[in-house]
């Protein structure tokens, strides 16, 4: 059988690989879905040819922690704090989600992804009330084209309590529908955590995901939802290479340093934590004790969801944390040291490794899937290019999005996603943002304020 081949032909290539490095004017070859080679003029005729003049070739950006359920509840949470959200999101609407809202929700939220050069995601799913919902969750994964990572958090009645969790559903999905790893989809499991749950089910819940061979993911360091509970866990001897740890915000220097210690990874969301109440992001303070952290957006329901704006916030926070630092040391600050390169690489190559697939995507590394993103630079807000890694980082955003890639196929091509019915997506939003605000008699003018959530 022949071999697939696809030429992306000189375009400017961040490889995001440090043996590799940046390619202007370089070519990519694509056979059967896969990298084989990089490099300027590979010299390839019998491939189809994807011409990247006026173009930077990036990796597609990773996504390390998003709840997509809530994706048609776009921006009702906006003006909330953590705590309004729980009782507002959790507590009553996740109650009441069908699984037709969990579908609409996860489609169009991967979908907005996809659209914005997001190629993985990780879907932290934690209103999987039945397995119709955790069904209809994985529907919509499948066939947005995109590649993401299922963490099944169970049903939204656990949450914010110390009841022992069921995860018989998720033992249904391991040995079933994601029995395999070899697929654009896989699974995790997004536990509570001592931050919303007693130590005794942390413990249980980190041993069944390890009896299934899953990767864990845990909010942790949230606001004012408990402290030293990184210490708690590396007590118990539960840290390990095999956890995310989402947010990391109040947590203690040394806690920061058992996380490294253990090999585990991190997931910023610098919007959210600033807007709602989280705490400072800890950007510095986990790079200072080893940990190289990862990007998330959260939550839709109360920001915008593309990556550009992750990698700006980022950045601007931790370097205007750390200038003030210097500043009330009597220190004029003479140079930055949280680089542009380092936020890309936090929202690719970072991102792959708190999903455990950085083996298969997150650089333009040979041997590793293709998936990629090409940026226009022929438009107002990218021309002259002076600094290709300063301008996706800081001056590009989602209508530079010309040209997406999955696993070698062309999922975005000329800036339109390829074989999506938006008609029927806008449709299928409409009637679930409807039903669920019913529900709830909330109005969509943005006037409902949800009461702080209240423990016991």
């Amino acid at each position: 059988m022949t071999a697939q081949r696809t030429l992306i032909r000189d375009g400017w290539v961040i490889t995001v690989d440090p043996e590799i490095g940046d390619v202007p004017s370089g070519d990519i070859l694509i056979e059967d879905g896969r990298i084989v080679a990089v490099g300027p003029d590979l010299g390839v005729t019998d491939a189809e040819v994807i011409d990247a003049t006026d173009r930077i070739v990036i990796p597609g950006f990773i996504d390390s922690h998003r709840h997509t359920w809530q994706t048609a509840l776009r921006n009702i949470a906006a003006d909330w704090t953590l705590s309004q959200y729980i009782t507002g999101v959790l507590v009553q609407l996740g109650a009441i989600y069908r699984p037709e809202d969990t579908y609409v929700g996860g489609l169009l939220g991967v979908l907005e992804a996809l659209d914005g050069g997001i190629t993985t995601m990780l879907d932290w799913s934690h209103a999987l009330n039945t397995p119709d919902h955790a069904d209809a969750a994985l529907d919509a994964l499948v066939e947005s084209r995109a590649r993401a990572v299922l963490a099944h958090g169970n049903a939204n009645s656990i949450w914010l309590g110390p009841a022992s969790a069921d995860w018989s559903d998720v033992r249904r999905l391991r040995e079933g529908r994601c029995s395999s790893e070899d697929g654009l989809v896989t699974m995790a499991m997004a536990v509570r955590g001592p931050d919303f749950g007693s130590i005794e089910a942390a413990e249980e819940d980190w041993a069944a995901a390890r009896r299934l061979g899953l990767r864990i993911t845990v909010h942790i360091g949230v606001g004012g939802f408990g402290s030293r509970h990184v210490s708690l866990l590396n007590d118990r001897g539960l840290l390990g290479a095999d956890t995310t740890y989402v947010h990391c915000s109040r947590l203690d220097d040394d806690e920061l340093a058992m996380i490294a210690a253990t090999g585990g990874t991190a997931s910023v969301a610098c919007e959210v934590e600033m807007h709602m109440g989280h705490g400072y992001p800890p950007t510095g303070r986990l790079l200072a004790a080893g940990v190289r952290p990862s990007l998330s957006i959260d939550v839709c329901t109360g920001i915008g969801g593309d990556m550009f704006a992750a990698m700006r916030s980022t950045l601007s926070m931790q370097r205007a944390m750390a200038n003030d630092e210097m500043l009330n040391a009597g220190v004029t600050p003479e140079h930055l040291e949280v680089t542009t390169r380092d936020v890309l690489e936090f929202a690719t190559i970072q991102g792959a490794r708190a999903l455990g697939l950085e083996d298969r995507t997150g650089s333009i590394t040979p041997g590793k899937d293709a998936d990629l993103v090409l940026l226009r630079t022929d438009q107002l807000n990218m021309f002259p290019v002076n600094h290709p890694v300063a301008s996706v980082a800081l001056a590009a955003n989602t209508s530079n999005v010309d040209t997406v890639l999955v696993r070698g196929e062309v999922v975005k091509r000329n800036g339109v996603l390829v074989g999506v019915d938006l008609p029927r997506l806008r449709r299928l939003a409409d009637d679930s943002r409807d039903f669920l605000l019913s529900s709830v008699q909330a109005p969509r003018d943005g006037a409902w304020q949800p009461a702080a959530f209240a423990a016991g």
